[in-house]
């Protein structure tokens, strides 16, 4: 019994022993590519290195040196070109005729309401004029009978009073009929009082209005827009009327946009330490919205400029800060730069590289540490 375990188990060992030896017959792995070569400042990594896959190239450009950090700030309508239309009375609203988007003229009727309250205007206009009439013929009257001396002075004035009063109301009457709209139908028009676009609508056919309500439309023209920047006290010297500004939106992040310093406030937030700024933007092409955020710095006036780098291209060593310039293909050079301005996403270098560079973005670090550690 025991001699039959012994042979099976030798058996099996033997069996286990050539099923091991088959499966060890795997092809020969291919070589690891060869190590970096790392020279002062420099490093090279051979075609297909697995480094080469954490590293992220950005060209360097060049641009207005600017002379604040990035600032917050915020696009709106221009409000000297912006109309909002309420509802002066109560009504109805019976037909609707402009939507959003649409481009429409001053005093063109964008909607339509049924206003009771303008038949009751109508109607106090049209008793006023009765009333100014009667009072006018009765102050004639007395005129005349005093001139014949049948009443006293008295009462020649106080229909002159009756005369003034009566045509007071009758002025009241008349404007207020016109601030509804006028018109001989108990229906009043919306209309803007400017030309451009239709950027908001909050009102439906058969949607009762209230008088005051609004705006039930906005107007403007969106080819002009307001940015409005919020500025530290610190850095309130730095901005002068009629210098520009240089800002970016998180939806077109390629692009530069610019606008011109035309108010800054007077006065100081209690809360926030800050001072509202206000810059006009041309906006031809549309690319910006009204309410959009931005991030907005000044610029220097006397045409200095710098490249601009991520921050996550710099790394410091020491009291220098460093960047890591493409060479070529897997060559990256550790080059010297200065920084002017910092913001929280990039900064600004005047010196170490010129415009056109490619450097390295994410990665620096990394890369910085492996040619460290030689």
């Amino acid at each position: 019994m025991r001699k039959g375990h012994a042979g099976f188990w030798t058996s099996a060992a033997l069996a286990c022993a050539l099923l091991t030896v088959g499966c060890g017959k795997q092809e020969d792995a291919a070589p690891p590519p060869p190590a970096a070569k790392k020279a002062h400042d420099l490093i090279t990594y051979a075609p297909g290195s697995p480094e080469l896959d954490s590293i992220q190239i950005v060209p360097a450009n060049s641009g207005a040196l600017p002379i604040s950090a990035d600032l917050n700030a915020r696009l709106v309508t221009d409000e000297t070109i912006t109309s909002r239309i309420g509802a002066p009375v109560a009504g109805r609203v019976t037909r609707v005729l402009a939507d959003m988007g649409q481009a429409v003229r001053r005093g063109q009727a964008l909607a339509v309401v049924d206003a009771p309250d303008l038949g009751q205007a109508r109607a106090d206009l049209l008793k006023a004029q009765a009333d100014a009439q009667l009072k006018r013929r009765a102050l004639d009257r007395a005129g005349s009978l005093y001139t014949g001396g049948a009443i006293a002075r008295r009462d020649v004035e106080l229909a002159q009073a009756d005369s003034q009063s009566s045509a007071a109301e009758l002025q009241r009457a008349r404007l207020r009929l016109d601030n509804l709209g006028g018109g001989s139908e108990d229906s009043m028009a919306l209309t803007s009082s400017v030309s451009g676009y239709v950027i908001d609508r909050q009102i439906n056919p058969g949607q009762q209005v209230s008088a005051g309500q609004g705006p039930l439309f906005t107007v403007t023209d969106p080819r002009e827009l307001w940015l409005v920047v919020d500025v530290p006290e610190t850095s309130i010297s730095r901005a002068k009327v009629g210098e520009a500004i240089e800002f970016e939106v998180p939806a077109w992040p390629d692009r530069k946009f610019r606008g011109t310093i035309s108010q800054i406030g007077l006065a100081v937030d209690p809360g926030t330490r800050r001072i509202q700024l206000r810059a006009t933007v041309a906006n031809p092409d549309l690319a910006l919205k009204p309410e959009m955020y931005a991030r907005a710095r000044f610029l220097t006036q006397d045409g200095r400029r710098a490249i601009r780098v991520p921050n996550a291209a710099l790394f410091e060593q020491g009291m220098q800060t460093y960047v890591f310039r493409v060479e070529g293909p897997g060559r990256f050079r550790r080059v010297p730069v200065g920084v002017s301005e910092r913001g929280d996403t990039y900064s600004y270098v005047v010196s170490g590289l010129k415009d056109g560079d490619r450097i390295v973005g994410e990665g620096a670090v990394l890369l910085n540490a492996q040619l460290v550690g030689e």
